[in-house]
C-alpha cells in the first residue's frame, strides 16, 4: 500500500498548561506534565503528510466527581466541561488548528446510568450554545468512560448498561478503553458481557485492546484473547489501530533505527487476527498523541517522531498483511483505515 491518500488521526488528546492540574493523572514528575495543544500537536505531525485532514479529540480523564443530586453537576463535571468548551472553541475560533477538528469524544458519566447523562448532555447542549450560538454543528460524535483504570464489575454494573443504552438510543458512539496488558482478559470479558446486552450500539474499542506487545495476555493467552475478540466482533464494533508504543514490554531497547521494524513485529502478532476477524473495513488509523511519545521517547530519548514513526510502523504491519494475502477485502477497505471508515464509524460530517 502506497502513502495513504486521505489521512485522519482517530486519537489524539490535547491539553494546555492551565489544564495540568486538572486531568486525574498527571504528575509534575510525569513524561507529559508539559503543554500539549493544537500547536504543539502540528508541530509534532511536522512534515504534515499532504493527505492529512483533521483529528478525533478524545477524551484526557480529566477530575470528576459524582454529584449526590443536580444542584451538584456543574461543580462535579466542570473540568470535563471545561475541556468540551475548549475543543468547541478552537473548532470555532482556531484558524488552522480550528479547521482539524473533526469529532470529538468527551467524558460522559456513563457508570450513572440514563437518568444522569441527560442531565449530562443538557449541559453540553449549554456549552454548545454558550461557544456556538445558535449556529448547529456536528462535532459531538461520541463518549468514553475509561474502563482500564476501574475495578472488576464497573461495566457490568446495571448503572452504567443503562447508559450504553442512552447512548445507543441517542446514535453516540461509545469509545471502549481497556488494558489487556495491566489487567489481564478479565477487562475483555467484562466488557464483552456488558456490550453483548446493548443491542445496536456502536463501539470503537481503542488500541488494539492494548494488548501486550511481545507475549500473550494474561488469563487465558492468545487463543482466549481471540475468542474474545471473535465474540465482540459480531456486535458494530470498529478497531482503532493506535497505542502500541504504551504496550512496549518492560526493558524494551533497540537502535532507533531499527524501532519501526521491531514494533511492527510485535505488533503483527496482534493485528493479524484482527484483520482476519474484522476485515479492513472497520479497522481505523489513530496515533494516541502525545501519550505515543512515552513508550517512544523511553527508547529513542524523545518524544518527538513517535506520530510518524507510527504511522510508519502501521503501514507497515498493513501491508505484511496485505502481502500475506490471507484477509480478502475490496481495496476501498484497506484504503479506508486511514480515514474513510472512521467517517463511517463516527458518522463524520464536513468532507
Amino acid at each position: 500500500m502506497d502513502a495513504p491518500k486521505f489521512l485522519l488521526d482517530t486519537h489524539i488528546h490535547l491539553f494546555r498548561e492551565r489544564d495540568l492540574s486538572t486531568l486525574a493523572w498527571q504528575d509534575p514528575n510525569g513524561p507529559l506534565y508539559g503543554v500539549y495543544d493544537i500547536q504543539e500537536y502540528k508541530s509534532c505531525i511536522s512534515p504534515i503528510p499532504s493527505s492529512y485532514s483533521g483529528f478525533v479529540f478524545v477524551e484526557t480523564d480529566r477530575k470528576y466527581t459524582d454529584p449526590k443530586d443536580p444542584s451538584e453537576d456543574l461543580a462535579a463535571w466542570q473540568h470535563v466541561l471545561e475541556e468540551y468548551r475548549y475543543l468547541l472553541q478552537l473548532s470555532k475560533d482556531g484558524g488552522d488548528g480550528g479547521k482539524l477538528v473533526r469529532g470529538i469524544v468527551p467524558w460522559a458519566p456513563i457508570h450513572l446510568g440514563r437518568e444522569v447523562m441527560e442531565r449530562y448532555t443538557k449541559l453540553l447542549g449549554s456549552v454548545d450554545a454558550e461557544v456556538y450560538g445558535g449556529e448547529k454543528h456536528s462535532l459531538l460524535v461520541g463518549f468514553r468512560y475509561l474502563i482500564q483504570d476501574k475495578p472488576k464489575g464497573t461495566i457490568i454494573a446495571p448503572a452504567f448498561v443503562e447508559g450504553l443504552k442512552y447512548l445507543r438510543d441517542t446514535g453516540m458512539v461509545f469509545d471502549l478503553g481497556i488494558d489487556v496488558n495491566r489487567n489481564s482478559l478479565w477487562q475483555f470479558e467484562e466488557a464483552l458481557t456488558a456490550l453483548s446486552q446493548v443491542e445496536g450500539l456502536r463501539i470503537v474499542i481503542n488500541h488494539l485492546s492494548k494488548p501486550p506487545l511481545g507475549r500473550e495476555p494474561e488469563g487465558g493467552g492468545m487463543d482466549k484473547w481471540k475468542i474474545f475478540m471473535e465474540e465482540v466482533a459480531k456486535l458494530n464494533v470498529t478497531m482503532k489501530l493506535s497505542g502500541g508504543f504504551s504496550e512496549l514490554p518492560p526493558g524494551f531497547a533497540v537502535d532507533s533505527s531499527e524501532l519501526p521494524d521491531k514494533v511492527a513485529s510485535m505488533v503483527l502478532d496482534y493485528a493479524r487476527p484482527i484483520f482476519k476477524i474484522f476485515g479492513p473495513g472497520r479497522i481505523i488509523w489513530g496515533s494516541d498523541w502525545p501519550v505515543c511519545g512515552i513508550g517512544y521517547g523511553q527508547v529513542t530519548g524523545q518524544q518527538k517522531g513517535a506520530w510518524h514513526d507510527w504511522l510508519k510502523i502501521s503501514t507497515t504491519v498493513i501491508n505484511k498483511i496485505l502481502a500475506e494475502g490471507e484477509v480478502n477485502a475490496e481495496p476501498e477497505e484497506w484504503e479506508g483505515i486511514w480515514g474513510k471508515n472512521a467517517i463511517r464509524a463516527y458518522g463524520l460530517s464536513g468532507f
